[in-house]
């Protein structure tokens, strides 16, 4: 296009602007000439023109100095009032000042188009050298000030409404009512590969007439070329025509509502964003709905499906979403291997592994509501870590007392239920742990554990170096090898949201600096 543009006689950049502005969006061509052409953008083309503009800057050109101070304060001026206006205005559409602020900075930063219109003007002589220069550099030191500001000070926190410090309305499994409303799970996929098993998820769950399933369907699509998240639901026009893969996912999960043991309404949406901004619009999803669970593929399942590149994002999407998610979040280690869905004759057996603290709490919680479902076989096995340490803190206290109360309730609630193994183990240390674990091996159709545990021997930050998968945490880690069950067995690792954790377990604690410390690109 530039050459093109410039054969007619406009200017060489004229072309790619014009060609930019009438690009349409969509998967069908706008987004698929940016995936294929970005790499060579991004990494060539543009370091080129950017050095060809720093070329052109002669810092030695300023000679003028009074002028130079006047035209400066001009500009300080200018930016000034910029902020000004777009934090007045924000405030006005009741935005909180501090975005409002970041805003403003956002507002404030220019990009290539100025650069272009800059150096249009100096081969116009309609600007001087030294005015060049200037631009330029104000251009860029205003950049380097804000960029890192924007990050500092940008931060995302989904909103609570005031019935959400309610402890009735804390969005976690164990605090829903025993079995006499509607369970909602919100269920994230990015390829039909991982339709089947989590709709055997899903009817394992046990919907029935007293507690029926509302299923949120998120279908995740990268989409390259759009900035801001979209989300959509399904019975969008648009929606059906532009993707196809959605119209099969939607049908396997209508399908199955049709034939499942009780009561499972399906709600589809497609989602359409870069994937570095999807867990704001699944968190925001959730928060809305009052979802306790979301149900989000692991970024290994199916590997020789998804394109390596893909494998990084995703990966970073579940990183986000447990980061940030205002309720519980399950990564689901899905191994290929589907049961054929038979409600007639539909068995499933499930192993949970309980050492401690909110997260398996939350495993625990969930298997209970699957054990009501009279299809289900259940396996637990709960570690007893013999504590060495005569002094405990107050917050181990918490969660040793919170622990037992959930399972006494759990025992009491399954008194006689043949189809309950709980078994007690005794260990020392977290080599024992994982000692019994691989000793525990069967016939599983699913394996449940917590991402984090109250044993400091099993704390992310003790044993980052010994995991593959930190997102995973210590145990879920190694039921997700192929050294448990022979790499058989789906995985399910429950992480209750760090809104609600005590202690380490809590937002900003050192749970959440061992993630930043994986490094997941």
């Amino acid at each position: 296009m530039a050459f093109v543009s410039d054969i007619i006689g406009m200017r060489h950049t004229s072309g790619p602007i014009i060609l930019g502005l009438v690009m349409p969006y969509g998967q069908e061509l706008g987004a698929t000439i940016v995936a294929r052409t970005e790499t060579l953008v991004t990494e060539f083309f543009m370091p080129l023109y950017f050095f060809r503009i720093g070329s052109g800057i002669d810092v030695t050109s300023i000679s003028d100095w009074k002028s130079f101070a006047k035209l400066e304060t001009i500009i300080v001026v200018s930016y000034a009032a910029k902020f000004m206006g777009v934090s007045v205005a924000g405030m006005f559409a009741k935005l909180s000042f501090k975005n409002s602020l970041v805003l403003s900075m956002v507002m404030s930063i220019k990009g290539l188009v100025d650069l272009i219109a800059y150096t249009r003007w100096r081969d116009m002589q309609i600007i001087d050298k030294q005015l060049y220069t200037q631009l330029v550099l104000s251009m860029v030191g205003i950049t380097m000030l804000l960029t890192p500001l924007i990050r500092f000070f940008y931060v995302l926190k989904i909103r609570r409404g005031s019935s959400m410090s309610d402890p009735q309305f804390r969005l976690n499994i164990q605090s829903l009512p025993p079995r006499n409303e509607i369970f909602r799970i919100l269920c994230c996929v990015h390829n039909e590969e991982s339709v089947p098993n989590i709709i055997n998820l899903l009817e394992v769950s046990n919907p029935t007439e007293a507690s029926p399933i509302t299923a949120y369907v998120v279908h995740a699509v990268e989409f390259i070329g759009r900035s801001a998240p979209l989300l959509v639901p399904y019975k969008h026009h648009k929606i059906r025509r532009s993707y196809s893969l959605t119209n099969k996912m939607v049908q396997a999960f209508k399908n199955y509502s049709k034939s499942s043991r009780g009561p499972v309404m399906i709600r589809p949406y497609t989602m359409v964003a870069p994937y570095k901004s999807m867990h704001e619009t699944i968190s925001r999803l959730a928060l809305d709905k009052f979802v306790p669970l979301i149900i989000i593929p692991f970024h290994k399942n199916h590997q020789s499906l998804v394109l390596s590149n893909m494998t990084g994002a995703i990966r970073q999407f579940n990183y986000n979403v447990q980061a940030y998610a205002p309720c519980t979040v399950g990564i689901l280690v899905d191994r290929g291997f589907p049961l054929q869905m038979n409600i007639h004759n539909f068995t499933y057996s499930v192993v949970v592994f309980f050492i401690g603290g909110p997260d398996d709490r939350e495993a625990l919680a969930y298997a209970s509501r699957m054990l009501d479902n009279p299809n289900v076989e259940m396996t637990v096995f709960r570690f007893i870590v013999r504590v060495i340490e005569t002094e405990t803190k107050l917050d181990e206290e918490i969660e040793f007392s919170l622990d037992e109360s959930l399972i006494d309730e759990f025992k009491l609630g399954n008194l006689g239920n043949e189809r309950l193994n709980w078994n007690e183990i005794e260990v020392e240390n977290a080599v024992q742990v994982m000692t019994a674990i691989t000793k525990s091996q069967g016939q599983y159709d699913l394996a449940m554990v917590g991402r984090r545990h109250a044993d400091v021997s099993l704390k992310d930050e003790e044993m980052v170096d010994f995991m593959q998968n930190p997102e995973l945490g210590v145990i879920g880690d190694m039921l997700a090898s192929a050294d448990f069950c022979n790499g058989r067995v789906n995985v399910l690792v429950m992480q209750e949201s760090r809104e609600l954790g005590i202690g380490v377990f809590r937002s900003g604690g050192s749970g959440r600096n061992s993630d930043s410390k994986s490094g997941f690109n």
